[in-house]
């Protein structure tokens, strides 16, 4: 029994490690963003390409042994849909993050709690409970804090960018959430099994699509000058461990820690972003916007603690 003990905690403590490394990572988006020199289109098509690549590699060592299932998966139009959710989602949050402050972007893009309680009753016939009330109240605040604080800032465009961005952040996962329920109303459960692999599968194709997306502007504006080698090489961070060792690490860390853990300490992103931007570039966001983040933060976190307290 102590044996046993003893290896759930090191299992424990090791997932807390993995999501805090992925977190930290998910983190430097802001920064890269802001520092690579080339066109926004470019930089966010550039990191998909990347990431993609690495995704490939991640699926072609993981599930080698299940080409059926990976096959089942590209017939469904939900895996798709949330590919195309992720492609908005990345490619909004780096024209956002380069039109106002990194730290509205990304807590602009955590207000897509608000999106999943909202259309969880319609979609997955959950209702919605007092807690997911009093966040999308919160995200609201939040919101109107972070937009009032830019009024003058000339940063109002980036901010309804980053407001897109939450729409994809919110639609990954219900979509993922209703054909996996579809598979299981209907499948065999051999079936079923399939489900574990669409996330991974869904963000490769969303790399896909948002390379696609940009690829006109990046034949059309290649990062040139003598920067060239410095905007690939953080191209290169962002596309492999921005975004690619990142979800190979959370994917390996929900596998050892409740749900309500994961949650709540991948909120270190948002936490972590603004401050990156602000040592690399000492960009600060108003003291509103600052407050509006805060609120945001506060709201998911709320939730979270809520929904696992009933």
């Amino acid at each position: 029994m102590d044996v046993a003990k003893h290896d759930d905690r090191a299992s424990r403590r090791s997932g807390v490690l993995l999501v805090v490394a992925a977190a930290t990572l998910w983190s430097t988006g802001g920064v890269g963003v802001k520092i690579a020199e080339a066109e926004p289109l470019v930089i966010a098509g550039l990191r998909s390409v990347f990431a993609l690549a690495f995704m490939l590699l991640v699926i072609a060592v993981k599930v080698r042994s299940a080409s059926g299932a990976l096959l089942n998966l590209l017939r469904r139009p939900l895996v798709w849909a949330a590919a195309a959710s992720y492609a908005l989602m990345v490619v909004m949050f780096v024209l956002a993050a380069r039109r106002t402050t990194a730290a509205n972007a990304i807590f602009i893009q955590y207000t897509g709690p608000v999106y999943v309680a909202l259309l969880s009753g319609p979609l997955l016939g959950e209702k919605p409970r007092r807690e997911d009330l009093l966040t999308i109240a919160g995200c609201i605040v939040g919101m109107m804090l972070a937009f009032g604080g830019e009024l003058g800032a000339g940063r109002m465009a980036g901010n309804l960018l980053a407001l897109f961005s939450s729409f994809g952040f919110a639609a990954l996962p219900l979509l993922l959430r209703v054909d996996q329920n579809k598979l299981a109303r209907r499948a065999p459960d051999g079936d079923v099994s399939i489900a574990a692999h669409a996330p991974l599968v869904a963000i490769s194709l969303g790399n896909a699509l948002a390379a696609l997306v940009a690829l006109p502007a990046i034949v059309a504006h290649p990062p040139a000058g003598p920067g060239q080698l410095k905007t690939y090489a953080v191209l290169f961070f962002l596309g492999v461990f921005q975004i690619g060792l990142p979800y190979v690490f959370y994917g390996l860390a929900v596998q050892r820690l409740r749900a309500l853990e994961t949650s709540l300490i991948a909120t270190i992103e948002p936490v972590l972003n603004p401050i990156w931007v602000l040592l690399a570039t000492g960009e600060r966001p108003s003291t509103l916007a600052a407050a509006g983040g805060v609120v945001i933060i506060g709201a998911v976190i709320m939730q979270t603690l809520a929904r696992r307290a009933g």
